[in-house]
């Protein structure tokens, strides 16, 4: 039940829509959207229900909630006027108004509310109607020149509505400008804008913003927030994602090259293998994976915790792709059949499975923390600079393995053959006496950090000259994944004693990659402090047990041997010198993390610590678990050991001479590898292999139902829901299958959910009002014939998004003024038939860019990665925080749009101003007014350092009090001042100075807002 009201969130979360039900009981619509989540079936907060009619007249602890036919004894409605429910997000006073109305009216309620659905005949599942205008013989002149304008002035007859005046052109250029540009006009273009008396001055004027390469960044804005684009992962650890700017640069030249919307669709759901793949189609794919990560939670050492999260990333990542091209709540129906919608729950993991292996990128680092695998990005490449550099790196690094192989046989040829033990021959083996590679198995180690081979053994370079005593420096030496999967092993070391640790140090370790810093570790460990001792290392400590010898007595220049066992029966062993350290120790079996690990092949490594006290001189690993005499035995075998140098010294003259020919041509071969140039890297989707999909029972990941395959949804009509895949079909073919049936032109939901989401970026609000909800819990469009007639010419334009905007702007529509009438707000109040243009607060973006704008401080410099307006606080293992800095330089005076994203180090100005969390998916950001904002506009450090800035531009620019006044007008109001306005910026200009004239025109609402 849990996670119906999870999904009720998603679904009712964005408010009422007009015009879903009739008027008898649109109140019991309001409070099925808004109120039944905290009072329904699964919880009743102050013990009130309101699931039924019965539940809400019965009441909760404090009486009654609805009183029918006297609204101002109902509790629920009082509540509501107070903006004290919904808690957090209260209702327009449109809802409020509709509220009191159905009680009056005696709050009609036929039915239960979860007896109220959508079926397969809902509005928008059908087919895209081809839609003539209304007859335009009974509309003015002004009103017939656009079939927008026809449809909405029908509209405005019907209900009896008189629409508002034409805005007045300086409104009009300044409302056009921030629509599409999202910033102010200069007062040069305002001048020729009003100097243009012909008719095409509007369009003119429509062209050049569309051609502005700031239209990219305004619209890219608006996209960013539906796909929550954001720079860091969220959760506890909230690493930055230094790789995600590449995407938000897709999308802001994706619009300002007006790519088809359907191309533009297609790339982000599946272009790294739609061929042929271009460096826009890989960058685009991080829309899949742009959601937070439980990194935590991945990385759990229980099984069925690791299985849940993905599902929780899997669905977000569905839910993302559904709402923001659907415009439906797929996700709804991932424990059940959907709630509201024609959805199955057999559907929803179907859809899934052409998602199943889609990953966020990484970049494993092996480690006892958490930073074992961080945000990364992949290459952004084409499919041919792929394959170009793939074949140069693969040449290159074929002929150094080549060589490598050879100058170790010389080596080898040179030392003596000495057997290494009479037991077992071990899976792989580790000399470290020329480079890290492995015998018998292909577990060749890449050396991290300050990692170093010398003297035939493993550890860290030398310090350097003058550095700390205590400075431990890090550094590992990481092997290629495992060729073979191990159960049963032994891990077998010798080390050379330099020095004794004061920490506790794990020498070498077989960990798995599963999840993200994987689930399963065995390592030998010393562990120093009072009662220093060999142990086993693992994962929360399950299977780490002191085998009480007694304490280890470490000495400089000793050398040691230590082997760990571990038997199938879970038992371990630790041996010292050959000899066992007490008995086998048994963890508890009871816990997942306790039994014996098995790490399967390609998901293990092989680890080993570079020490400055315990050098690693010898490794080797087993499939097995070596007996007692066996360890005895290769311990009294012991190891080769020779210095390289004296080996060297060793070789014949034609020995010599080849093995420095070689190490010539490897240098040169490493330094051709190092000038290959480094692929840009972009937070896009990576592949894993996945197995097959299945249902799973209520959602539970231990309970698989039957197998699915990749389909769309039955339910709308004139596409077939089977993709006709074969049952061993590719990831490729799964992806590519669902992108071509998302964005297909005959699906009608595609096309109307865009062009919905255009005219509310337009107007404040669609003609559905939740522009990402076409289900039920959306309502039923305003205009539902004009919707259809945008959806369809917008594909007729060739999916041109760029067509779409003029037309909407051209309409007469978009040109009326933003004047109250008392009259046309009785009837309707939330101007949902647009009998007036409404006036909308900026942005919080769109705020900070214009302040910019106003002081000439703005850096129009295009893409690239985003500034840091932060410094990284102190780290805390793994967990980042960000803190805030107030420095002023030309990169932190871009457009706001470059900022980094950061879930946790958000602007305080910015979300004042409602700039929602990155996070999350915002299809429509809400406008509050609160106490907070004017304190931010009166205080914030930035507006008081773009005032500054604007004063000294009004002092560069002019130099009489008069038209300093004037100008500043211009460049923050678009207008003239008026002589009353005049006359106070020169009294104030007497009384204090030219800054605080800049700041209090900041902090003015016409400033702020767009009439």
């Amino acid at each position: 039940m849990h996670r119906f009201f999870a999904c009720a969130v998603i679904a009712v979360g964005w408010g009422v829509a007009a015009g879903v039900a009739a008027e008898a009981d649109a109140g019991a619509e309001l409070l099925a959207r808004r109120c039944v989540i905290c009072h329904g079936p699964s919880q009743q907060m102050g013990g009130l229900a309101l699931s039924s009619r019965d539940a809400a007249l019965a009441g909760g602890s404090r009486g009654p909630a609805l009183v029918p036919g006297s609204p101002d004894s109902s509790l629920v409605l009082a509540r509501v006027l107070a903006d004290e429910m919904p808690p957090g997000t209260p209702l327009s006073g449109e809802d409020k108004q509709a509220l009191r109305a159905w009680i009056a009216a005696g709050a009609g309620w036929p039915g239960t509310l979860a007896e109220r659905r959508a079926g397969p005949d809902w509005w928008s599942l059908q087919l895209l109607r081809e839609v003539a205008p209304p007859a335009s013989e009974s509309a003015p002149s002004e009103w017939s020149q656009s079939p927008i304008d026809l449809w909405v002035w029908s509209a405005l007859r019907r209900e009896g509505l008189e629409p508002a005046p034409e805005a007045d052109p300086s409104d009009w250029i300044r409302r056009a400008s921030f629509s599409l540009t999202g910033l102010p006009p200069e007062p040069g273009e305002v001048a020729a804008f009003l100097a243009d008396n012909t008719p095409q001055a509007r369009e003119r004027l429509v062209d050049r913003l569309l051609a502005s390469p700031h239209y990219g960044e305004r619209w890219a804005r608006h996209w960013l927030d539906l796909v929550r684009f954001a720079e860091s992962e969220g959760f506890e650890r909230d690493l930055p994602r230094d790789h995600a700017w590449p995407y938000r640069d897709y999308v802001i030249n994706s619009f300002n090259r007006d790519r088809p919307y359907l191309e533009f669709a297609r790339h982000q759901i599946a272009g790294d293998v739609i061929e042929p793949v271009s460096r826009d189609g890989v960058a685009a794919t991080a829309l899949l994976t742009l959601g937070p990560v439980d990194a935590i939670g991945l990385t759990s050492a229980v099984l069925e915790e690791r299985q849940m999260v993905r599902e929780d990333q899997l669905e977000e990542m569905l839910g993302t792709v559904t709402q923001t091209f659907l415009g439906l709540t797929v996700n709804c129906a991932r424990c059940h059949d959907h709630k509201f919608d024609p959805i199955s729950q057999e559907e929803y993991y179907r859809m899934k499975a052409a998602f199943e292996s889609v990953w966020p990128p990484t970049k494993p680092v092996p480690s006892k923390g958490l930073d074992s695998l961080l945000p990364h990005g992949r290459a952004l490449l084409s499919g041919r600079e792929r394959a170009e550099r793939d074949f140069l790196v693969r040449r290159l690094e074929g002929r150094m393995q080549a060589i490598a192989a050879e100058i170790r046989t010389l080596f080898r040829a040179a030392q003596e053959d000495r057997p290494t033990a009479a037991g077992p021959r071990p899976f792989a083996r580790w000399t470290f006496d020329s480079d890290g590679r492995a015998d018998h198995a292909p577990l060749h180690l890449t050396l991290v950090g300050e990692a170093r081979l010398e003297g035939g053994s493993l550890g860290l370079s030398s310090p350097e000259q003058g550095a700390a005593a205590e400075d431990e420096g890090s550094g590992v030496a990481v092997s290629a994944t495992l060729p073979a999967e191990i159960r049963e092993k032994t891990l077998e070391v010798w080390l050379d004693v330099t020095s004794v640790p004061a920490k506790s140090e794990t020498v070498m370790e077989i960990r798995g990659l599963s999840g993200y810093r994987g689930a399963a570790v065995d390592g030998i460990e010393f562990v120093a402090g009072d009662h220093p001792h060999w142990e086993n290392f693992s994962i929360g400590r399950f299977r780490s047990m002191d085998p009480g010898a007694g304490p280890e007595r470490l000495q400089p220049d000793q050398r040691l041997h230590v082997a760990i066992s571990y038997r199938s029966d879970g038992s371990i062993r630790i041996f010292r010198d050959g000899e066992a350290l007490g008995e086998a120790s048994r963890p508890d079996g009871g816990v997942p993390a306790g039994r014996l690990q098995t790490y399967g092949a390609g998901d293990a490594v092989v680890r080993f610590q570079a020490s400055r006290h315990l050098r690693v001189a010898e490794a080797r690993l087993y499939r097995s678990a070596l007996s007692p005499e066996q360890v005895r035995e290769s311990y009294r075998t012991g190891i080769l050991d020779r210095d390289p140098e004296e080996i060297r010294a060793g070789m014949t003259a034609r020995q010599r001479q080849r093995l420095a020919s070689l190490e010539r041509e490897l240098e040169r071969l490493r330094d051709e590898l190092k000038s290959v140039p480094e692929p840009v890297l972009v937070h896009a989707a990576t592949v894993r292999e996945a197995g097959p999909t299945h249902m799973l029972r209520r959602g539970a990941v231990g309970h698989p139902g039957q197998r699915v395959w990749p389909s769309g949804l039955d339910c709308v009509q004139g596409l077939a829901a089977d993709f006709g895949l074969d049952a061993d079909a590719s990831e490729a073919e799964r992806r590519t299958a669902m992108a071509e049936w998302i964005a297909n032109p005959a699906n009608p939901l595609f096309a109307r959910v865009i062009a919905n989401r255009v005219w509310q970026w337009h107007f404040g609000r669609g003609f559905v009002a939740n522009p990402s909800d076409f289900g039920y819990n959306g309502g039923l469009p305003t205009h539902p014939e004009l919707l259809d007639w945008l959806a369809t010419e917008l594909a007729r334009s060739g999916w041109s998004v760029k067509a779409l905007h003029k037309r909407i702007l051209l309409s007469r529509t978009y040109r009326l003024s933003s004047r109250f009438d008392e009259q046309a707000a009785s009837k309707d109040a939330g101007n949902r038939y647009l009998w007036r243009f409404s006036p909308r607060r900026l942005e919080g973006e769109s705020v900070r860019d214009a302040m910019l704008v106003a002081s000439g401080d703005l850096n129009r410099a295009l893409h690239g990665e985003s500034f840091r307006p932060f410094e990284f606080g102190e780290k805390r293992g793994s967990l980042r925080s960000y803190l805030l800095t107030d420095d002023d330089g030309p990169d932190l005076r871009r457009r706001t749009l470059y900022r980094m994203n950061v879930i946790t180090g958000g602007d305080p100005l910015l979300e004042s101003l409602d700039c929602p969390l990155p996070s999350t998916k915002t299809p429509e950001r809400r406008s509050t007014t609160t106490a907070l904002q004017a304190l931010s506009l009166m205080n914030n450090s930035f507006v008081h350092h773009r005032a500054r800035g604007f004063a000294k531009r009004l002092e560069r620019e002019a130099r009489d009090s008069d038209v300093r006044v004037r100008l500043a007008y211009r460049l923050a109001l678009g207008r003239q001042p008026s002589a009353g306005e005049l006359a106070e910026g020169l009294d104030l200009l007497r009384q204090a100075d030219l800054e605080t004239l800049c700041w209090g025109l900041f902090n003015t609402s016409e400033f702020l807002y767009v009439r």
